[in-house]
């Protein structure tokens, strides 16, 4: 199985710092592109649970993400490694809980989309796919710990879901 793990704050939505809550839509294409994810989807950010909740809601998608991991649930915020060891073991336990067996935990990918160059070299020492989305996204193609780099989520997903 695929987990979709997604940087909420200029990733998903893009304000750089000053977000005004009110400007904040249903983006349709992202959530068709979100839909067509084959795997399970979650949101991880150093923002906290109410912020993701307020901006998830105003966008429409909540009900597309399996779980938020937000500063007020992990025991520390990305990129420090204990953060993101802490969402892979959660996740793990999940699948567990559903009945998942060893072996189809063992075939799990992560596949992480974020905006923070160092998030993604953490993510990338763990084994995840990394996914770096950025204006200057360019610049990934140089960066070993960068599987992919895009200008934006929603042609990161449209190239990666092909």
């Amino acid at each position: 199985m695929i987990h979709y793990i997604f940087d909420l704050d200029d990733t998903i939505i893009v304000h750089r710092n000053n977000i005004n809550y009110e400007l904040i839509y249903e983006n349709m294409e992202l959530s068709h592109y979100l839909d067509m994810c084959r795997g399970l989807r979650y949101i991880y950010t150093n923002g906290n649970f109410s912020h993701a909740e307020e901006i998830l809601d105003r966008m429409n998608i909540t009900e597309k993400f399996s779980k938020v991991y937000s500063r007020d649930t992990l025991p520390a915020m990305k990129p420090h490694l204990s953060s993101a060891l802490s969402v892979e073991r959660d996740i793990i336990r999940r699948r567990v809980d559903s009945g998942a067996s060893v072996y189809d935990i063992n075939e799990d990918t992560f596949l992480f989309f974020d905006d923070i160059i160092d998030n993604l070299r953490v993510a990338k020492r763990i084994g995840w796919t990394t996914v770096w989305i950025h204006p200057n996204h360019e610049r990934g193609e140089n960066l070993h710990f960068v599987n992919h780099a895009y200008p934006n989520l929603v042609e990161a997903l449209r190239d990666l879901l092909r």
